[in-house]
């Protein structure tokens, strides 16, 4: 028996290790067939909040652009998740590296900034809406969870 001490202690680090999970990962659903053949509409991803350790070929969640100025002038992210809208897409150039051939941008990608294709050709992303700015990334997608027709988040486009 671990005695009453014993069992606030225990509860104490659970109630912890709990927060902190939460606060390192959140679950996303995806919407829209951006990203397939990867992810499909209804798929939960696992994913990794922070915009550290992002390179080339990551999966990641950001903030939607505007439909009319793109990423220009958004704002950072809160630490919150519901009430906006997020795509899910694949980073294909970081800073200082050269734009893939096809993404339609030339150069090399502008310090905090980051290129996101999604899987599917017919993709809103920075074809459309040129790079995204770091500060928009939620997370880094860690892994996929299963498939489900509704989650707490959504991500699309």
């Amino acid at each position: 028996m671990i005695g009453v001490a014993g069992a606030v202690l225990l509860a104490t680090v659970l109630a912890a290790a709990v927060w902190r999970l939460r606060r390192r990962y959140v679950v996303v659903t995806v919407q829209g067939r951006s990203m397939e053949p990867t992810y499909r509409p209804g798929d939960r991803v696992l994913v990794r909040r922070g915009r550290s350790r992002v390179g080339a070929g990551d999966v990641v969640v950001v903030g939607e652009p505007d439909r009319e100025t793109g990423w220009h002038g958004a704002l950072p992210l809160r630490r919150g998740v519901a009430g906006r809208g997020w795509f899910i897409k694949r980073v294909v150039a970081t800073p200082g590296t050269r734009y893939p051939v096809g993404v339609g941008l030339g150069g090399t990608c502008p310090p905090g900034h980051v290129a996101l294709l999604g899987d599917n050709v017919l993709s809103l992303d920075s074809r459309d809406y040129g790079p995204c700015p770091e500060h928009q990334i939620l997370g880094v997608v860690a892994r996929k969870m299963s498939a489900t027709s509704r989650g707490p988040e959504a991500a699309g486009a």
